[in-house]
């Protein structure tokens, strides 16, 4: 809105806007703070052949997108001098070399005993079956379900940003250490319909599809 206003004043040049989009919330200040849903946002940009400017802030989100034309900016007057070609707006940069250690999912080596169930999780993560458990509660049914992430190959590129751009848009963002990490969840047995399948005011993914691998290109789901 900003930069339309200013376009329209004719304080910058309309034909600059061209070919870009621009993505950030706006301060008083004129900073340009991070916002939700950058990667999907660079990912859409790129398929149609457009550049994006984002917050300083989302430059490694930003960044996963291999090959995107992404650039960032820390103000909306250093936004406007990159326009006007008085200085050169630096690329997105970061993303899949996170400054910290990758996260390390949970190990199998922690569980103690359960032969049984051990060798239905190492079945389902060869074959890719589905697994249902089920017992008492505290038998450790939880225990073993997240350890089957740690079992599984890591993620391929295409799934590594469809997880990644779910977490984008869930409102918590992604954890650029968890790049490639198949993703786990727990949701609570009293999670409501809107919290397993999306929904709510925003609208947000729900428990389902931040447990998603993946989504092929005929449908499937991992």
């Amino acid at each position: 809105i900003a930069l339309g206003i200013l376009a329209a004043s004719g304080q910058i040049d309309r034909d600059a806007l061209a070919g870009c989009e621009f993505l950030g919330e706006l301060g008083l200040t004129g900073e340009l703070r991070a916002v939700d849903g950058v990667l999907p946002a660079v990912l859409a940009a790129t398929r149609d052949g457009r550049r994006l400017v984002v917050p300083a802030g989302s430059g490694a989100e930003a960044a996963l997108a291999r090959d995107a034309e992404a650039y960032v900016a820390r103000t909306l007057l250093e936004t406007c001098a990159g326009l006007g070609g008085t200085t050169a707006l630096p690329r997105a940069q970061g993303g899949k070399e996170p400054a910290a250690a990758p996260a390390s999912a949970p190990d199998m080596a922690d569980v103690r005993g359960q032969a049984q169930a051990r060798r239905a999780l190492e079945i389902a993560a060869a074959g890719g079956h589905h697994l249902l458990m089920s017992g008492p509660p505290g038998c450790g049914k939880t225990l073993l379900a997240s350890r089957l992430p740690g079992l599984l190959p890591e993620a391929s590129e295409a799934e590594a940003l469809e997880t990644a751009a779910v977490a984008s848009i869930s409102g918590r963002g992604f954890d650029p250490r968890r790049w490639r990490q198949r993703p786990w969840r727990a949701p609570h047995r009293g999670a409501s319909a809107a919290a397993l399948a999306g929904g709510g005011s925003p609208p947000g993914p729900g428990e389902i599809s931040r447990a998603l691998t993946y989504v092929g290109d005929e449908g499937q789901v991992v």
